[in-house]
């Protein structure tokens, strides 16, 4: 039986939990998704603000769409992709209700087949801490591929700290292991940074929650380039 402390993220158990399913056997349906804000995160619109948004921009793990449709109406042409159908039905509908246009799909994020050479910004929306070893080097590879020769990676992970005394709900990503993946795939790293993120972790705590997480960027505006 599947237990909270045993659930692993993939796809499958991902897809779930957009379609209201229980995350674990024997569980009870999700009252929401916990990261699930209904708004961009405030990381990500200073980033923009920062000018660190530029040409054709990919929120990868883009879930329910909200940070694509906030890039989008500021402007940015947009694509969103995820590995959950449910997510990106919700957010193409999101779109059209904010009248925006974001190109919305569903792809493997180790792979990305299709999209070869397409893009001059990445936003990771907190898909490589979801991601195993072996995911984390294809995914990283699979980013270099999808972009050209200049392009920017924002990407947040979970790291050991806290906001607070609130902690990762998963296991943490090593600065070493960001380091190691991230140059071993052919990107420079500009800056590695320690901003918080917002989240709902639960139906009866507090709407919004920081969690800690690590954000490898440049300063102003913060960044990763290959």
């Amino acid at each position: 039986m599947t237990t909270p402390s045993s659930f692993r993220p993939n796809t499958e158990a991902f897809d779930e939990l957009y379609r209201g399913e229980a995350a674990f056997e024997g569980g009870p349906p999700p009252t929401g998704i916990p990261w699930d804000v209904h708004q961009a995160q405030p990381r990500l619109m200073e980033l923009e603000a920062l000018g660190g948004f530029s040409g054709e921009v990919l929120d990868i793990g883009c879930g329910l769409g909200d940070n694509a449709i906030y890039l989008a109406s500021r402007g940015h042409s947009v694509t969103g992709l995820d590995g959950s159908p449910a997510a990106i039905e919700e957010a193409r509908s999101r779109a059209a209700a904010a009248g925006v246009t974001v190109s919305f799909d569903v792809a493997d994020a180790t792979a990305l087949s299709g999209y070869e050479g397409r893009f001059d910004t990445v936003v990771d929306s907190a898909l490589y801490h979801c991601l195993d070893d072996e995911g984390q080097q294809a995914y990283i590879a699979a980013l270099y591929r999808v972009t050209r020769p200049g392009a920017r990676l924002h990407l947040p992970c979970f790291s050991d700290g806290n906001v607070n005394g609130v902690i990762a709900p998963m296991g943490h990503v090593p600065e070493s292991n960001l380091r190691d993946t991230l140059t071993a795939n052919g990107w420079r790293i500009d800056f590695l940074g320690p901003p918080a993120i917002w989240a709902t972790p639960s139906a009866s705590g507090p709407p919004t929650t920081p969690f800690r997480r690590r954000w490898p960027s440049r300063c102003r505006p913060r960044c990763w380039n290959r």
